[in-house]
């Protein structure tokens, strides 16, 4: 039985393909991991104590996995644990014990597995995983392995708009879709053609620091300014173990949900949540627009660097699709509207927490591509011109995937050489620049390791220049249909190669 799988910041999702053709949700799990003194645990047992045990309990592991050196200072301060970086991957002190990000992952993927096997009565031998379109090289990798360190083999990666589209009900005449998806951790706009059955991507733009875990946190901000003006109390400054601080931004999130529905609520919160007293204000609708005002234009500046990228203009755009967790709030749906020139009536958002998963399930049905993605990131080597080391880009941004294999017509190939005369190996740092520039070693618009993220690096011995020569060789990228990067390194003269495979880590 083939089972899709879509983990995200706060909810863990599994369905598969019914008989009838239409998907079916069959698990559904609190995206939390809580570490014991008897072990880790997952799911709904995690959620049962999360009251008092912040310091072992983590919430939102995606947002850990794959970039534990580039993770954003403002995320890892809202942490109740520490977490260091070990061979390139997050780990969290959860104080009985630590545990990788990415075994957090795989242990939910392993619960949901299991939960949908009981339900089924059936054996669950492959998955079909839902990752963010601005997931990153080495994301994919842990999270294909952490899946697979269950027991399943992971069958394919499929970004959550693509998937998102493929459930989606839209009217045949739709042809170009914009894909809006807010979840917890990140927002991925997606611009896509509509062909046949299929779907194929023409540009993406995500924000792996922009979710609505970071709205919920910027409204925590702007109460406790607020009570720090009108109680004289910084909540954020409380304690110690951020129990405090956890409450306020719960509390936030409160009001949130309820002023999706209602333009003012009053909010209370008892002194037993770590406050040192009762608190009580009056939140408006206006209010949390306000405080999230630079989170919405940052969503906005998504929507337009997605356009700009696909060569259509918004009026050229048939239909806007909402997705995620998070896409119901109406700060979010005003200025997605505004970015595509549409009243917020005309986005669609049906399912739209459920369309990422069911998307996953319809793709199980045949082996053939369904969607046709693209490159989140333009990805490159180092490398020296006139002596200065700049980034030297290979597969551009949006590159449509898979890429031609290695050895196959239309490679993306790049030819370099030795900085110095008789040397015989060179280090390749591979590496993936986010940034908004197009980044060009030849003209003024330079690009240099320091604004990028380091992938890999490896050695590439045994070169055999001539003597008082540069050694020169190329070094081909293939990325496949999964987002994930291989390299291919051939010295030109001898025929010598190195062959390589993104793994977890940076060494």
């Amino acid at each position: 039985m083939q089972l899709a799988i879509d983990i995200g910041t706060h909810v863990a999702r599994a369905a598969v393909l019914c008989g009838d053709g239409q998907p079916q949700l069959v698990a559904a799990l609190p995206a939390l991991a809580r570490q014991t003194m008897h072990g880790l645990v997952v799911g709904t047992e995690a959620a049962l104590s999360l009251a008092g045990n912040a310091e072992t309990t983590v919430c939102g592991c995606t947002r850990l996995m794959g970039r534990a050196g580039d993770l954003p200072a403002p995320l890892l301060e809202r942490l109740p644990y520490p977490v260091r970086e070990v061979g390139g991957e997050a780990v969290c002190n959860l104080v009985y014990a630590e545990a990788r990000a990415s075994e957090i992952y795989g242990r939910l993927v392993g619960a949901l597995v299991e939960t949908a096997a009981q339900a089924l009565g059936q054996t669950v031998d492959e998955v079909v995983l839902t990752v963010p379109a601005s997931a990153e090289d080495r994301f994919r990798v842990q999270a294909r392995a952490a899946a697979e360190a269950q027991g399943p083999r992971v069958r394919r990666l499929i970004n959550q708009p693509a998937a998102a589209l493929l459930a989606a009900q839209l009217a045949p005449s739709v042809e170009r879709v914009a894909v809006v998806h807010c979840g917890g951790g990140s927002t991925d706009v997606s611009i896509a053609q509509r062909a046949g059955e299929g779907v194929r991507i023409l540009a993406t733009a995500g924000d792996a620091a922009l979710g609505g875990d970071d709205v919920a946190w910027a409204v925590a901000e702007g109460l406790n300014e607020r009570f720090r003006r009108t109680a004289s109390l910084d909540v954020f400054a409380a304690d110690e173990s951020r129990v405090a601080a956890l409450g306020l931004r719960a509390a936030a999130e409160e009001a949130l949900q309820t002023l999706c529905v209602a333009p003012r609520m009053t909010l209370s919160l008892d002194h037993g949540g770590g406050f040192g007293r009762d608190l009580a204000t009056v939140v408006r609708r206006g209010d949390v627009e306000g405080w999230s005002a630079p989170l919405m234009e940052r969503v906005g500046a998504l929507c337009a660097q997605a356009l700009a990228a696909s060569g259509l203009t918004a009026r050229q755009v048939d239909a806007v699709l909402l997705t995620g967790d998070w896409v119901h709030l109406p700060a979010v749906q005003e200025r997605v509207a505004r970015a595509f020139q549409r009243p917020v009536a005309r986005l669609q958002n049906e399912d739209a927490p459920l369309l990422p998963v069911y998307g996953a399930a319809l793709s199980t049905a045949d082996e053939s591509a369904l969607v046709w993605d693209v490159t989140p990131f333009a990805l490159g080597i180092n490398c020296y011109y006139d002596d200065v080391e700049l980034y030297s880009p290979i597969v551009a941004a949006n590159t449509p995937i898979p890429t031609p294999s290695i050895g196959a017509s239309g490679v993306f190939t790049e030819s370099y050489q030795t900085r110095f005369p008789d040397q015989t190996s060179v280090t390749l740092d591979i590496l993936q620049y986010r940034g908004p520039r197009v980044p060009d070693p030849h003209t003024a618009s330079r690009a240099t390791p320091d604004e990028c993220e380091v992938l890999g690096s490896w050695k590439f011995k045994g070169l055999c220049p001539r003597k008082g020569r540069c050694a020169k060789f190329t070094v081909t990228f293939a990325v496949d249909a999964d987002g994930i990067l291989k390299l291919y390194a051939k010295e030109t003269a001898t025929g010598h190669h190195l062959k390589a495979r993104v793994s977890r880590g940076i060494g």
